[in-house]
Order: structure tokens, then sequence, then C-alpha cells
């Protein structure tokens, strides 16, 4: 059985062939359009129309301009083969630019396209062309495409630029729609980073502001301190005398001088908490068992299968761990003493974790949201800087690839770390 081109020639056939010609021609261009709307890509959309169209219509060079605000994907096909390119609107080349600004119809045929083929891109100054139209692609009230064809069997009928219309506005309406969506993903990606600098340049306002209150309460009470000191010392008949104020002035700059040089200490360990450091296979149960050696007075107890472990950092996790028990060390006041802290380790298909719980008075809902932000606590009268959660969240995620989460409720307060597997 020969098989036929839905473009052979029916001259000479009856009206009803005429019209179950143009009902395969239909069927043919919606199976088309039925595969462009289910393209996941601008490439897959002119790969698919570049490869079918021509069996299904008199095209065999095309260029198809999709428009979306400033943003332009460009595809150009010559037989089976289609290039696509994507550019700003101030970019496009002088023949787009004038067709954009255009956006009309238009049909050469002979003589009317030889005039124009020195004007023409290359896949539509084709020698072999007969016929070239363009058409603008509307969506709603708006212009979103123009698409320029060109044959080399015939002059485009009303039908054919109908059904040219009907592909190019599936064509345009699923590029606009993938550069939409293109488009709201990169302001998307780019929202979440000027919130991430933001969140960034205010923890890091926080941070100085908090360095620089800490600091200049000690560095003023020293320096008030030797100013005292040095007046009277400046008078040797008072010198005994003021023996006894000399001495509590000396004892006060000792203990303001180690606040300020504990605070820098502790600002250190921020700055060493992104560097991770050498990591070894690490049996969790010994680990824990040593920690909760360092803090008797806390009452730990250890839960951990004997077999796990985890190849880690070791200080780091120490540092982590050590800074949570600092934590409910500070607040051990609220606990009865009856119920030990509990140390857990355990292990599931997704994760291993690590969960210090404290049987204290929990925190507020108010305080645990800002449990990591520096140099917040609900005990600075006491002398505490409020950083410990801090570091401990970023020694966990830099050092130790892991993520820390807090659940409180009055009577019971658990931060775990959360190790995922590979």
């Amino acid at each position: 059985m020969t098989q036929v081109d839905c473009f052979t020639p029916l001259a000479g056939r009856a009206p009803r062939a005429l019209d179950a010609h143009r009902a395969v021609r239909f069927d043919g261009l919606l199976q088309l359009i039925d595969e462009v709307q289910r393209r996941r890509s601008i490439e897959e959309v002119a790969k698919v129309v570049a490869a079918r169209w021509k069996h299904c219509a008199s095209v065999n060079n095309w260029r198809l301009l999709c428009v979306y605000e400033q943003h332009c994907a460009l595809v150009v096909a010559e037989g089976n083969q289609a290039q696509v390119s994507e550019l700003e609107l101030e970019q496009l080349q002088p023949f787009d630019a004038l067709m954009w600004s255009r956006r009309l119809p238009r049909h050469l045929v002979q003589e009317a396209l030889q005039a124009e083929r020195s004007a023409l891109p290359p896949e539509l100054a084709d020698a072999q062309g007969v016929a070239l139209s363009t058409l603008p692609v509307q969506q709603g009230t708006h212009s979103i495409g123009m698409l320029s064809v060109l044959s080399f069997d015939k002059a485009f009928d009303k039908l054919d630029r109908k059904f040219n219309a009907l592909v190019a506005g599936a064509m345009a309406a699923r590029i606009v729609a993938i550069l939409t969506e293109h488009s709201l993903t990169r302001d998307l990606i780019r929202a979440q980073r000027q919130l991430l600098e933001q969140r960034q340049a205010s923890i890091m306002g926080r941070l100085v502001n908090g360095v620089a209150h800490e600091l200049n309460t000690p560095l003023g009470v020293q320096i008030a301190c030797c100013d005292a000191l040095a007046a009277m010392l400046a008078d040797a008949e008072s010198t005994q005398e003021f023996a006894q104020d000399i001495q509590e002035t000396v004892t006060l700059i000792d203990q303001q001088a180690k606040r300020a040089a504990k605070i820098v200490k502790r600002l250190t360990q921020i700055s060493a908490a992104s560097v991770a450091g050498h990591k070894t296979e690490t049996p969790l149960l010994e680990e824990l068992t040593l920690l909760a050696g360092a803090y008797p007075e806390l009452h730990i107890q250890t839960d951990c299968p004997e077999q796990l472990a985890l190849t880690l950092d070791r200080t780091a996790l120490g540092l982590v761990l050590g800074e949570l028990l600092d934590n409910v060390r500070s607040h051990s006041a609220c606990s009865d003493g009856a119920r030990p802290v509990q140390l857990r380790a355990a292990e599931t298909a997704q994760e291993v974790s690590i969960c210090v719980i404290d049987p204290g008075c929990g925190f507020a809902p108010e305080q645990a949201a800002h449990f990591y932000d520096p140099f917040f606590t609900s005990k600075l009268n006491q002398g505490h800087i409020g950083i410990g959660g801090y570091i401990a969240q970023n020694v966990a995620r830099d050092a130790l690839g892991a993520a820390l989460e807090l659940q409180t409720q009055p009577g019971h307060t658990a931060v775990t770390l959360r190790f995922p597997k590979p």
C-alpha cells in the first residue's frame, strides 16, 4: 500500500475527498498541539514541532519569537533541526525587532518574496522558498509572539494560515508559560537570597551590638576602677589607709577583665564554627559517657546502643553537646532534682539522632523562638550573654552537617541533633 502525504495534490477529486484530506490534516495538528502542551522545556517544544509539523502543514523552515516581559525565546527551525536561544528584548536581531514592533500579519509570494530576501534571516531566505507567512500570536489582548514560516511547495491559503495560527498559538502559549515559570523561579530564588542576606545582616547587627554592649560594661568598669586606683595611689600617705579599698578595686578589675576575655573567647568559637576538623569514627556511647562525667552536678543518664558510631569531628560534637549542657546547667534552678537529665542517641533508617532532654521548667514560646539568636538570654542579670544556642546551631550545621531541633513545653525541653544518612 502506498503511503500518501497529507499534502499530496487532490486535483480532480470530489469535494468529499477534499473534506477527508482536511480532516487528516486537522487530526494531525490536534495531535501535534497535544504533544506541545505536554512538553516541559522550550527545547522539547521546538524538537517535537520541527519533527512533526511538516507532516501536517506545508511548512519547511520557520522562526518563532516568544516574548514574556523583557525576556525572549527564539526558536529557529530548518527542516527537522531546531535551535533555541534565550535573550533580552533589546538584544533582538533587526528582523525580529522589526516584526515585533509591527506585530502585523504579512504574506509574501514570488516577486514580493524575492524582493525581501536580502533582509530575511538565512532560514527564511532559502532560494527554494515560494511563500513566506508572518503571523502575530495573541493571548487574550496581549501579543506574546511572532511566527514566520516558509513553504517550499505552495502559497498558504486561508486554511493553511488558520492551521499555522493554531500551531503558533499552542507553541507560543507553552513557551511563554515556561518562560513565566523560569522567571518566577528566578524571582523566588532572588527573594530568598535577599531574605537570607537581610537575615544575615540582622544577625550581624545584633551580634555587633551585643558585642559592643557586653564588652563596654566590663571595660567601663575597669576604666573607672583604674582611675579610682590611680587617684588612691597618687597620695602615698593615704595608700595604707585605703589598702582595703585598693584590694577590692583590683579584684573588681580582675573579675571584669576575665569577663571580657570570656566574651572574646566565646566569639572566637563562632569564627571557628564554620571550619570542620578531622573526622574519625566515634563510638557514641563512649563519647556520651565521657561528656556526662564532665557534668556530675546534672546527674546525666545516658541511653545509647552499644555499637552505634558516627564518623564526625569529635571536637565539634563535644562543643555542641557542651553548649547544650551548659544551658541546662544555667537553668538548673528550675529543676526539682528528682529527674535526671537525659542524653540519648538513637538510629532509624533515615538518620542518627542525639537528644539532650532537660526536665526543668522549659522555655516560654517567646523565648524558644529566639533560642538560636545571638545575645538573647533570659538570665542577662546573672552574667549570661546568650550565645550558646547560636554557637551550637552553627557548629552543628557547618562542622557536623547536622540539624538542631528544639522542642519545649512546661517541665520538658529536648534539643535534638539530627545526622541524616546518605
